[in-house]
């Protein structure tokens, strides 16, 4: 009785954060668009490419007659998207099935009871993710108040709005592998485990499913906290180690994958492909734009999330040290950086803020809760201050967030127009 009670007790905190983050995203989600949720689904934008699999597969049964497709020279239609996205979304779809047969709505993968279904997934998905962080920091940070740096994380950056205003666009689903990948390193670093050891494999494929460029993170765990190249070949060594969670792991990742490829060579005859490549966008590696995406008015990272430069400015501070995780993450981050810099549309269009980087602040999470302890120790008028600003960022982000209609970029998006948009958050219309 007294392990039952000291369970609930330990996971109550966690059920607590859990409903607090759902009902938050759902809530603001279901209230902005409730008078277009017939529609919803059908924006024709990413977020209908990422979840059009879905009703083509399971419905219409046909992968040529997707509504957000590029035309191939053969008169073959593409999917520029990957799967992973739809991967997540298919048992909210299957809910939304379910609700609409027994609600008497039509059935087709796109009326009002998906777009609920989806909405809900999505909130769930934030949810779970930040029961995983909230686990992550009371391993690396015991006895530091952990709450105050994962609501910041959430209503001081993008990751608001892309968990309840564009809650079908990757970076959400993504913030919740990324927080998984930490959760089961930090859990496979403290006694290894072959059913972590085959979620590793599960969530590192669903991480290039759903995102292909965040392929990078998967250095993560084989660098997080290593202090040494023995203790990186020791990582590697988890592999044969538990072979038969190894031969698992790799199982259920092809299997994963398998629809991808098969998908495109369907599509375009072709097993592997750069789809961005059939609309002649690609990487210029010779002239990344690396501060502009830091500092521009077309949706730089610090401009739209200044948070994230103290943040910054903290893990830089704590990778001076060996063996704590941060020079992991800089690694991470800075190779994402490069590589975003280097896209032909570096400032990722109709965006609000710098949403390549929306996923990467589950593992900034941790440099955030440092910041926060560190802001704890200042003298009474100087913690005043800093809490003082970090309300303000909060404040703006989510005025901003209310206000936000794409496009916030291209040459008619200048500093005057950005600026213009800050006073309104001032205004309550």
């Amino acid at each position: 009785m007294n392990t039952l009670r000291n369970t609930l007790t330990d996971r109550l905190p966690d059920l607590a954060w859990a409903l607090f983050f759902l009902v938050a995203a759902f809530g603001t989600a279901y209230w902005v668009y409730a008078d277009q949720l017939e529609k919803l689904l059908r924006f024709g934008s990413d977020s209908l490419g990422y979840y059009q699999f879905l009703p083509a597969v399971f419905i219409d049964h046909d992968l040529q007659g997707m509504p957000w497709v590029t035309g191939l020279p053969d008169g073959r239609t593409l999917s520029i998207f990957s799967i992973g996205v739809a991967l997540m979304q298919l048992p909210f779809f299957v809910l939304g099935h379910a609700l609409a047969a027994w609600g008497g709505w039509e059935a087709n993968g796109y009326s009002t009871p998906y777009a609920v279904a989806q909405l809900f997934g999505a909130a769930f998905y934030l949810a779970l993710s930040m029961v995983l962080l909230r686990r992550c920091l009371r391993m690396r940070l015991p006895g530091i108040p952990v709450w105050p740096s994962l609501l910041l994380l959430y209503l001081g950056t993008n990751l608001y709005y892309y968990t309840a205003f564009e809650a079908f666009m990757s970076h959400g689903y993504s913030f919740f592998l990324f927080a998984a990948l930490w959760y089961l390193t930090e859990k496979q670093l403290a006694a290894l485990d072959p059913i972590r050891h085959v979620l590793l494999f599960v969530v590192a494929a669903l991480i290039v499913l759903v995102r292909p460029l965040n392929g990078v993170v998967l250095l993560f765990p084989l660098l997080y906290r290593a202090k040494d190249l023995a203790a990186v070949q020791e990582r590697l060594a988890w592999a044969w180690r538990m072979p038969a969670a190894t031969l698992l792991g790799l199982g259920i990742a092809a299997l994963l994958v398998l629809p991808q490829l098969l998908y495109w060579n369907y599509a375009s005859g072709q097993w592997l492909l750069f789809t961005y490549g059939t609309k002649g966008e690609g990487f210029d590696w010779g002239s990344p734009h690396l501060f502009d995406l830091l500092i521009s008015h077309q949706n730089g990272w610090f401009v739209y999330s200044p948070l994230m430069l103290f943040v910054l400015a903290m893990l830089f501070w704590q990778a001076r040290q060996r063996g704590n995780g941060a020079r992991s993450m800089l690694l991470v981050w800075g190779i994402t950086w490069y590589l975003y810099g280097c896209w032909w549309a570096w400032w990722l269009g109709g965006a609000f803020g710098y949403r390549g980087f929306v996923e990467y602040t589950a593992l900034l999470s941790l440099p955030l809760a440092l910041l926060l302890e560190r802001v704890r120790t200042f003298k009474p008028t100087l913690r005043l201050s800093a809490w003082g600003a970090l309300g303000f960022m909060v404040f703006l982000n989510l005025r901003l967030s209310f206000l936000y209609r794409s496009p916030w970029d291209g040459p008619d998006w200048t500093w005057g127009r950005f600026w213009h948009e800050v006073g309104r958050a001032f205004w309550v219309s």
